[in-house]
């Protein structure tokens, strides 16, 4: 109904604002109160329709008023009109009720008093005098006893048409049986949870009086006993939770609910049970079978579980109990430990629902579900955490041949469990079955042996495995047998755990035993790794794990290229925040695949050079959050039919940046959504998006674009351009009038918001095109004007803006240009001619300071605390150099403090970040030049690194060592201008004269040092 709705809402706008009937700056506040009212969960919450005006301290819209969170006192100002419908005072500070205060709304139906201070007996008989009409009323969240003397008149005798009372979390505790006496005919819910409402047997009872009531909420209250004649014929929904009403035959009479037999649908009894009962005396609690025998109607009953008892004889006559809810959330008492054959033997065959998950279950009978079977169709059993994979799979022995669709097995194993998996003799009866949806989040599983996946029926079509520890193994080649397998979710968790409270249960041995798993169980996992990630990641370095691997396994691995099988029918597979720390090189997959959404966001998936074959129905790619820095141009090349790709949150600056013929997303010419957010994005070629043809959404927000100059000339339907939270000040005129012409056929929505906009005279066009454009653009309350002199203003109105641009730029353009122009020209001319003059004088001067900055500066730095003098970047051919001659006449003989990434590196962190924090804490990062290095990926990053800590800190960082004579036209441009903007060093070689060696030496020591 929202979708409709919203739909509805914003063609009118935009309708209006391309008539001109709309302004824009109402726009916004229309659309927050809309949203706003829409969304809100709680009764007060009212759906105002345009137009709204203003009336006191209160918000009204014809004959309905909002007067919520407003800190009232008196719950009635003088300006609400007399003719309201609807009356929200929610969350005020009104502690009273004055006679008769509502008295002129004769018309009111709908009044809410919830969430303020009225207190006791405040409420005077005639308060709601003159509310004829009134059909509901919200008096929860006050301090309401109402335990007066009512036998004259009671506070709602006067509500003559009451339907929905809500009393809910006040203080009543006894409730004199007039009070509703005047709603007997009338209400029909009525809502008394969260009070401290006591029964005595021989006491009235206010309920019996309400001929019409359907539904009654008495949870949360100091109920302990009930018997007969306390509720009233009719009562559909039933709710006496979290009382303290013991399951027992003396607490639950056989003749308790006599007078609902006929009527009753849904009864809640959870929560009157507690550990202290049934520790004392399990003999004293049982399921009271002869008083809920009467229920022939009953369809929901919610109670708890009760230790080693059986559903007796009387629960024969419950015919028509859809759902059964033992499950001990939320404050339930669940504590059945043990379900034998005969638990559920006197169930019906009409349950279709039952949960016992948190009951404390550690054992199940072989047969225990097997009178169910003919009717359950879900059943939980999660978070019974000494169930284990073993009992549940004795337990499925009764579901065979059941119509059974749904299990639930969350969390069935303790927290912190090691080497948990699935064994074949564990999955042999499922087979039989014909479940369609499983659920097993939480479980530490680790692996599934070989074979333990083919026992799964060939209806089950959806997967959840959320929470698990997954990792790859031989049960992988199972996976063609999951033929009716649409969906799997195998995603890790999103969310830290919580401290541990206790010690899990030793079960160490578990990872030693061989009953029961052969081999391939025992081999078959790996987690979380990959056979490329012990290769080489670049040629100048190795990680910590990839140095502790032996050459001969590395080539074993890279020799055995797998194709991996998916099931056959399978469409959606997720793998989000699992910690996958692969390199998506080349992976190919059988093509006999249907996968169409793949899901693998929140991972590590740093490199992405692929190709990846066999995917040929892929529509929808997210590899969002993956710290992706490395990239194959054509890696997209095998993803023809991707219509949406999500690839927010990596650091695709490089590989966008050099793509000028947009070969990197030249392929997708089916791709329908494009998200390119939070990629540190600084420049656009022109042409990278040259392939996206039938692109409908762009989205490049929150990057650092300055220049938005690219073709989208060919993307005939953008419907959608989000350039929000970047550096534009302008779009082009290609731009505007291309997105002019789509508007003219479609609508199409562009953000420009947090964005520094040019306000300037140069760009009128831009600010005319953004107010007068078919194009629909956000509200201006988040753009940020760039004045002509620099400064930054809010644009809180574009219309104003342009205005004083128009009156202050139209008269003395022209002059202000000519002016401008000369006397630039003048001053360049007179400074032409002094620099001239002065050439020499001033060459001297600036090299001058410039040594006398830099001596001040070494001073400085002297005082700089420092971890190493020197960050050494080199390539690894040139390690015997660097730990040989280098290392010991720099750390040896000069006494220098050098870091070197073999050696200093932090274990286990990722290379970027070690180097990173290699260059802020070293004085200098000396640059062993040779042909080797200049090939190496990460060393370039190292002295981007460095480059950009010398831009920050002002410091002079580069030392470049020239090792080997490298030919100029070998050189990066990068390398050669730092080359020609510094001084440098070079290596005399190993068969210099040894005084010219010394020399070499001990001046790069001083070079480090300064």
């Amino acid at each position: 109904m929202d979708f409709f709705f919203f739909s509805f809402f914003g063609t009118c706008v935009s309708k209006m604002l391309k008539s001109g009937r709309l302004g824009r700056w109402k726009l916004l506040l229309i659309l927050v109160l809309t949203v706003a009212l829409r969304e809100s969960k709680q009764a007060s919450s009212i759906s105002f329709l345009r137009p709204f005006t203003p009336c006191g301290p209160c918000v009204c819209n014809g004959t309905v008023a909002d007067c919520s969170n407003r800190e009232l006192r008196y719950p009635a100002p003088e300006e609400l009109p007399d003719n309201l419908t609807r009356l929200s005072l929610y969350n005020n500070s009104i502690f009273n009720l004055s006679p008769r205060v509502f008295a002129r709304f004769t018309s009111l139906e709908w009044l809410d008093l919830s969430n303020n201070t009225l207190f006791e007996n405040i409420i005077p008989v005639d308060a709601f005098s003159g509310l004829n009409r009134l059909r509901k009323l919200n008096l929860s969240n006050n301090w309401l006893t109402l335990d007066g003397d009512y036998s004259a008149k009671g506070p709602f005798d006067s509500l003559t048409s009451l339907q929905r009372l809500d009393l809910s979390n006040n203080s009543l505790e006894k409730v004199g049986p007039l009070l509703f006496r005047a709603l007997n005919s009338t209400l029909n819910w009525l809502d008394l949870s969260g009070n401290n409402i006591t029964y005595e047997g021989e006491s009235k009872w206010p309920i019996q009086y309400l001929n019409n009531l359907t539904y009654l909420d008495l949870s949360h209250n100091n109920l302990k006993n009930l018997s007969r004649g306390l509720f009233k014929q009719g009562l559909q929904t039933l709710n006496l939770s979290y009382n303290s009403i013991p399951l027992s035959d003396e607490a639950y009479p056989e003749d308790t609910f006599e007078d609902l037999k006929d009527s009753l649908t849904e009864l809640q009894i959870k929560a009157n049970c507690n550990g202290s009962d049934a520790s004392n005396s399990t003999a004293l609690l049982h399921y009271p079978d002869k008083a809920l025998s009467l229920f022939y109607n009953l369809q929901v009953l919610c109670m708890d579980g009760l230790p080693y008892q059986s559903f007796g004889s009387g629960f024969q006559n419950l015919t028509s109990l859809i759902k059964l809810d033992l499950s001990g959330k939320w404050g339930g008492f669940c504590y059945i430990i043990m379900l034998s054959n005969n638990t559920f033997q006197n169930l019906g065959n009409s349950l279709r629902t039952l949960d016992l998950s948190l009951c404390n279950i550690s054992n199940i009978d072989a047969g225990t579900f097997s009178p169910l079977g003919d009717s359950l169709r879900v059943l939980d059993l999660s978070y019974n955490v000494g169930l284990g994979f073993d009992t549940l799979g004795e337990a499925v022995y009764g579901l065979q041949g059941s119509v059974l669709k749904e299990l639930y097995i969350d969390s069935i194993v303790e927290p912190f469990s090691m080497c948990v998996k699935v064994s074949k003799r564990n999955t042999r009866y499922f087979s039989n079955t014909s479940l369609e949806f499983i659920s097993a989040k939480n479980n530490r599983l680790e692996v599934f042996c070989q074979g333990a996946l083919n026992n799964m029926p060939h209806t089950l079509s959806r997967v959840s495995l959320y929470g698990n520890r997954l990792g790859f193994g031989s049960y992988f080649k199972d996976f063609e047998n999951l033929v009716g397998l649409t969906e799997l979710e195998v995603d890790g968790h999103a969310f830290a755990f919580h401290i541990p409270v206790r010690y899990p249960v030793d079960d160490v041995e578990g990872c030693n035993t061989q009953e029961g798993v052969n081999a391939q169980c025992q081999l078959g996992v790996r987690r979380h790794s990959s056979p490329n990630t012990h290769i080489w990641t670049t040629q100048g370095h190795k990680n910590e794990h990839e140095q502790s691997e032996s050459w001969e396994l590395q080539e074993l691995m890279r020799s055995k290229e797998l194709t991996f099988k998916l099931p056959p029918n399978l469409k959606t597979f997720k793998s989000r925040w699992n910690q996958l720390y692969y390199r998506l090189e080349e992976i190919t997959f059988d093509p006999n695949n249907s996968l169409v959404h793949l899901e693998l966001c929140s991972n590590l998936l740093t490199t992405w050079t692929g190709p990846m074959r066999g995917l040929n129905q892929l529509e929808n790619l997210n590899l969002e959050n993956n710290l992706g820095y490395v990239f194959g141009i054509r890696f997209f090349h095998d993803f023809k039919s991707v219509k949406n790709l999500n690839l927010a949150q990596n650091y695709m600056r490089g590989v966008v940046g050099d793509d000028e013929k947009g070969l990197f997303c030249g392929p997708l010419d089916r791709l329908e959504y494009f998200n390119l957010s939070s990629n540190y994005l600084s420049f656009l070629p022109r042409q990278i998006f040259r392939g996206l043809i039938n692109l409908r959404f762009l989205n490049l927000s929150h990057n650092d674009i300055v220049t938005f100059n690219v073709n989208i000339t060919h993307m005939a339907n953008l419907s959608t351009l989000d350039l929000s939270f970047n550096n534009i000040k302008y779009l082009s005129l290609e731009i505007m009038n291309h997105l002019n012409n789509i508007a003219e056929r479609i609508e199409v929505h562009l953000d420009l918001t947090f964005n520094p906009l040019a306000c300037t005279c140069e760009h009128m066009d831009f600010l005319t095109w953004v107010e007068q454009s078919k194009v629909v653009l956000p509200s201006s309350e988040h753009y940020t004007c760039l004045m002509s002199d620099g400064n930054y203003h809010p644009m809180t109105d574009i219309f104003q803006v342009i205005d004083q641009l128009e009156s202050s730029c139209i008269d003395t353009l022209g002059i202000l240009v000519g002016a401008v122009s000369c006397a630039f020209c003048l001053l360049v001319a007179v400074l032409s001619a002094l620099v001239y003059r002065y050439r020499w004088k001033l060459r001297y001067l600036y090299y001058a300071s410039r040594l006398a900055y830099r001596r001040l500066q070494t001073c400085d730095n002297d005082n700089d605390d420092f971890e190493f003098d020197a960050f050494v970047s080199y390539s690894s051919e040139d390690n015997d150099f660097v730990h040989g001659e280098l290392l010991e006449e720099l750390e040896t003989r000069a006494g220098l403090r050098l870091n070197v990434h073999n050696r200093d590196f932090i274990p286990g962190r990722p290379i970027p970040s070690n180097i990173v924090s290699a260059v802020q804490s070293s004085r200098r990062t000396l640059v062993v030049l040779s042909r080797e290095l200049v090939r190496s990926e990460w060393c370039h990053y190292e002295m981007q690194m460095a480059t950009m800590e010398a831009a920050h800190t002002g410091r002079d960082v580069l030392l470049f060592l020239l090792y080997e004579d490298v030919p100029s036209q070998q050189l990066p441009r990068d390398v050669m201008y730092n080359l020609q903007s510094s001084t440098y060093i070079t290596f005399p070689g190993t068969r210099a004269e040894p005084s010219l060696v010394r020399d070499f030496w001990a001046r790069l020591a001083q070079a480090i040092r300064q």
